[in-house]
Formats: structure tokens, sequence, C-alpha cells
């Protein structure tokens, strides 16, 4: 766990350039039938206190084209993966914005969902640096939606 952390800390001194990110996202449902769709989750990295948006990602457009497939499918964890157009040097001054919303339908639910962003210097197997987390252990449903969460990595 020691070398984790000063590995950790290592980045932040050593300061490679952030080329590329992970999103990951762990949707459990307990029945069938649920709203597939439910919830859209929209996630934009940026640098704090401006509009310069570095990424941004959404599982699904307004309104719903239903001859698309559901973005989450059947598999509980969904990752998607990028490269950031404008590399940067260090996580410090960026922040990540979870919004979360409605599914297809007003009756929405998960009995757990997360979603969490991470970026990485060249390549995906080398140490990564988690920006953001979003987390809800205990479950999920419409009604708790729109709901938007904003974490700045420190400085």
């Amino acid at each position: 766990m020691d070398e984790i952390d000063a590995q950790g800390r290592q980045l932040l001194v050593d300061r490679p350039l952030l080329t590329r990110g992970r999103l990951s996202v762990y949707r459990e449902i307990g029945a069938v039938g649920v709203d597939d769709w439910f919830p859209r989750l929209n996630v934009t990295l940026k640098k704090s206190g401006s509009d310069a948006v570095l990424w941004q990602w959404t599982t699904h457009s307004l309104p719903i084209d239903f001859e698309e497939p559901p973005p989450y499918g059947e598999d509980l964890l969904f990752e998607k993966y990028f490269e950031l157009e404008t590399p940067v040097r260090s996580p410090r001054g960026l922040e990540v914005v979870f919004e979360l919303g409605r599914g297809a339908s007003e009756r929405g639910t998960v009995d757990q969902f997360s979603a969490s962003l991470y970026l990485y210097p060249a390549s995906f197997e080398d140490r990564g640096v988690q920006i953001g987390v979003l987390d809800f252990r205990q479950g999920l449903n419409a009604s708790s939606t729109p709901m938007f969460a904003r974490f700045n990595f420190p400085w």
C-alpha cells in the first residue's frame, strides 16, 4: 500500500503529461424490466474556474433514440476510454462534473451505481490519477434526479 501511495505522490512531483483517461461506471439493477436508460450520465472534465472543457461524454442524447441500444448493456461494469485533445501537466486545478438525469421513464431505479474518472500518462498500464468518484451504494431512483456533483482536484 505504501508503494502505491508513493507512486501517486511521485506522479504529482514528476508531472508527466496526462494524455488519456478512463471513465468506469458500475450499474447494478435488481429487477428485470427496469428502465435500461437510467440514469442518464453526463460527465464533463474541465479546468476549474473556466469554461475550458477538456473532455465531455453523455450516455445518450435527449430525446432518447430507441433505435439505438441502451448505453449500459447487460454488463455490470462499463468503461469508456478516451484521449485528451489537450494533455494536462497536472491534475491540480481540474474538476469533473457528474450530472445524473432520468432515463426513459419516471420510475428508473438501480440498486447500486458508481462512476469514476481517471487520467493517465502515456499508457493505461501506467499509474493513473483518480479525478472524481460518484458512488450510490444504497441505490438511486429517478425521483432523486436531476443531480449534479462537482469534484475539484486539490491544488
